[in-house]
């Protein structure tokens, strides 16, 4: 689908709840955020969801408190099956927790607006056709630096003028996704939209105090202990750090606290992939892959059943910590050519 034809999909139905994947970070929570707003501001009903809990770091996104936790009491207004789901932010309807899965399985429908890329050598036509296939209408822009970008985009092909806390979701989404716009996917069109969006009255340094400045004493523990876990391999190409369920609990922070201390390494000129091991408090273990742009951490995390971009990707580990490691390394030093 295109933007237009997506506005058009979306004006025919009237009920939405608009989920993100596992893990959601502020492109797919801004998406989510923005995108409910949107279609409420031209009359329909929507609601962004989380399949548990919004990460206390990017709280600041929600702010009329609109999210709703598809677990626990909390729940929806109305059944599954009569509403439309939208996923936003992944393209693999398995990553999205166990509860926005159930939820989709009970509605027995959903669409799709994402901007990873797509799995091994898979080209656009082929996902369409097997979404197609399962009667999944999607949004795939694989070269748009963000989806809240594709968000920004639909709402003004909808109409649909963004509120000022909208505006500042998806500034902060942009932000998020582009590494501050410095990732290889920033464009001439994403500096447009955010020129839009500084226009609309988002202020660039408040959105950045609220994501990378309001942290408490535990992150700075937990940055400590994640930092002295580094490790050089590969002829000091590639950098390995590993956070354990000891040292979140020992630091107080929260996991998500975590999610930038993967970039750490691409500091040291030598480094070209950064790895980062981290377990969360009930012991799942994920691998997040930064790259200077060499190397396709997508690719690599597509082995592993994950996905994501070409400089910046992640996976959840089915193995032990030393074998995801040792695979993991692996499959590098043969990208690598080593």
């Amino acid at each position: 689908m295109t933007i237009p034809e997506m506005a058009s999909y979306l004006r025919d139905r009237d009920r939405y709840v608009i989920l993100s994947h596992d893990d959601p970070d502020a492109d797919g929570l801004g998406a989510a955020y923005a995108l409910a707003l949107a279609l409420i501001s031209i009359g329909k009903e929507a609601i962004p969801a989380v399949a548990d809990k919004l990460p206390s770091k990017f709280r600041f996104i929600d702010q009329r408190g609109l999210f709703r936790s598809l677990k626990g009491a909390e729940g929806l207004p109305f059944e599954a099956a009569d509403s439309s789901p939208i996923v936003v932010d992944t393209h693999d309807l398995d990553y999205l927790g166990a509860a926005s899965e159930a939820f989709l399985e009970a509605a027995g429908k959903a669409m799709i607006i994402d901007h990873h890329e797509r799995p091994g050598a898979a080209t656009d036509q082929a996902l369409y056709d097997a979404l197609g296939a399962k009667g999944v209408p999607a949004l795939l822009e694989e070269k748009a630096s963000s989806t809240c970008e594709l968000v920004y985009l639909l709402a003004k092909e909808l109409s649909a003028p963004l509120p000022i806390d909208a505006a500042e979701a998806v500034f902060a989404g942009i932000v998020y996704d582009t590494g501050s716009f410095a990732y290889p996917k920033t464009t001439e069109r994403t500096f447009a939209c955010a020129l839009e969006l500084v226009r609309a009255g988002v202020l660039p340094y408040e959105i950045h105090r609220r994501m990378y400045e309001s942290s408490g004493t535990g992150a700075l523990l937990l940055q400590k202990a994640v930092v002295a876990s580094l490790e050089l391999h590969a002829e000091g190409r590639v950098a390995v750090q590993t956070l354990s369920r000891e040292d979140l609990a020992a630091s107080g922070a929260a996991y998500e606290d975590a999610e930038d201390l993967v970039n750490i390494p691409l500091q040291d000129k030598r480094v070209e992939v950064s790895v980062f091991f981290k377990q969360n408090a009930e012991g799942r273990l994920r691998c997040s892959l930064r790259s200077k742009g060499g190397v396709n951490v997508a690719h690599v995390a597509q082995t592993f059943g994950g996905g994501g971009h070409k400089t910046a990707a992640g996976f959840t580990c089915r193995a032990g910590l030393d074998a995801a490691k040792a695979d993991v390394l692996q499959s590098l030093s043969s990208a690598l050519g080593l």
